[in-house]
């Protein structure tokens, strides 16, 4: 049986970082990003799978770009927020989800797939 072990992107574990030394300061400016990535991370670590993004999409092609990934997922997290991640076989026991960005609104992410050019 494989296991799945969940990991941060190094940008977005600096940024959980940040917020929880926010939280730890009494400012609450980015609770809800915070709330996003531990409800990202729950929701891998309870092995459910996001849907699988075409390697046709532009936002596929960003992903590929920036992060070299191979394979990409969604996770619909909240009304509006968007967590992306990808798996990466580290052998034929243990797989990686990385989760590599996550976005408060449609907007964010949809600007970065270049479906809007604002």
């Amino acid at each position: 049986m494989k296991e799945y072990i969940v990991q941060l992107s190094e940008n977005l574990f600096n940024t959980k970082l940040e917020i929880e030394g926010e939280l730890r300061e009494n400012n609450k400016s980015n609770t809800e990003l915070y709330s996003l990535i531990t409800k990202t991370i729950d929701f891998l670590k309870q092995n459910r799978k996001g849907e699988s993004i075409s390697k046709k999409l532009p936002i596929y092609k960003y992903f590929n770009k920036t992060y070299g990934t191979n394979n990409l997922f969604l996770i619909k997290i909240s009304k509006e927020g968007r967590a992306f991640y990808t798996h990466v076989s580290k052998d034929q026991y243990k797989i990686l989800q990385i989760i590599l960005e996550i976005h408060e609104t449609h907007k964010e992410y949809e600007k970065k797939g270049g479906y809007t050019k604002h």
